[in-house]
């Protein structure tokens, strides 16, 4: 599936309906992936605790094993977390069977054990097949996609504002990166999200819906 779509057309979404694409509820959900990272991931803290947000991190076992006190900082501050891969492979769509369950289940195992955690997967780069499909079934998986990708990996809050103003809605699922590629730009982000939000009347969800 390609990866970059901003806003998933329709004929994308009907070829995975069974993927979860936008909240159930009214509620903007907040989803956070790559991490945990130094500096970013507290950075990120601060600007959802200071609005009072609570989040869903879609972490990799890698950073998580890297950073796991950071990553128990997130689990300390009420937010969920899910399976994004152990190693955020760009290659991941291509493996065979196996592989990609070592992936999905070694991820798991660092992050399971947690309350907070939520089966959820989301694909690295967005990138998934229907083999991958198939093998999270298998594991009892459930997908989340996204309705809304911020595009702040790219380093450029006015491309972020851009898709902001342009896409967001009242149940949007909304995915930044906690990464070094968006640490510059991500508290700037978030905060510009929340007040559109504010002004336009809509509810960032404290709890996921899905």
């Amino acid at each position: 599936m390609k990866s970059i779509y901003i806003k998933p057309p329709k004929f994308v979404r009907f070829l995975f309906k069974d993927f979860i694409w936008e909240n159930s509820k009214d509620e903007i959900l907040i989803t956070i992936d790559d991490g945990p990272f130094p500096d970013i991931t507290s950075q990120i803290l601060s600007v959802l605790n200071s609005n009072k947000v609570k989040a869903l991190f879609f972490v990799t076992g890698k950073n998580v094993k890297e950073n796991f006190i950071l990553f128990e900082q997130v689990i300390d501050a009420g937010h969920f977390v899910a399976n994004h891969s152990f190693n955020h492979s760009r290659k991941m769509s291509k493996m065979e069977l196996e592989e990609l369950r070592k992936e999905i289940i070694s991820a798991e195992s660092m992050i399971s054990f947690k309350s907070n955690f939520l089966k959820l997967f989301r694909p690295p780069y967005g990138k998934i097949n229907f083999a991958m499909k198939s093998a999270l079934k298998e594991l009892n998986y459930k997908v989340m996609m996204w309705s809304l990708l911020s595009e702040d990996y790219l380093g450029d809050f006015e491309i972020v504002k851009r898709n902001i103003e342009k896409f967001l809605s009242k149940n949007s699922i909304i995915v930044f990166h906690n990464n070094p590629k968006s640490g510059k730009i991500i508290e700037a982000s978030l905060e510009y999200t929340f007040n559109l939000a504010e002004k336009r009347g809509y509810k960032i969800g404290s709890t996921v819906n899905f």
